[in-house]
């Protein structure tokens, strides 16, 4: 029969590299695109369906936004990833309906810095707004 001893360390051995395993998937996760982009499009999620608990969970303590939304609901928006142009900024294309029944563009960076293992929204600013055009 075996040392109860041995098999409580190897539990405690491989929780602890479970543990590890986790953490750096997460970590990498969150340093990759994919995991800004998901931070992005949490932050509008919760947005639309007025979560300040989300909103306050996915953004810094100085977190500051020259966003004007008139109104955003969810399914009634767009986002389009521009990729980062420089490190801890993403930069993207919001779509959304105006007050006048068109559609707004606006071209806005995201600047994010890292908080332990996970990201937070330090800013979004808007760059330009587009006007649409018609044939």
């Amino acid at each position: 029969m075996r040392d109860p001893k041995y098999l409580a360390l190897g539990v405690g051995v491989a929780a602890l590299a479970l543990g590890l395993v986790a953490i750096i998937a997460l970590s990498l996760y969150s340093g990759g695109n994919g995991g800004r982009a998901s931070l992005l499009v949490q932050y509008f999620r919760a947005l639309s369906t007025d979560d300040e608990v989300a909103v306050a969970e996915l953004t810094s303590s100085s977190f500051q936004s020259d966003l004007v939304l008139e109104s955003l609901e969810q399914g009634t928006y767009e986002l389009y990833d521009f990729g980062e142009e420089a490190e801890g900024t993403l930069k993207f294309l919001l779509v959304m309906p105006a007050s006048s029944g068109e559609k707004r563009a606006v071209l806005a960076e995201m600047e994010f810095l890292r908080v332990g293992l996970t990201n937070r929204i330090e800013s979004i600013s808007r760059i330009d707004e587009g006007k649409r055009l018609t044939e």
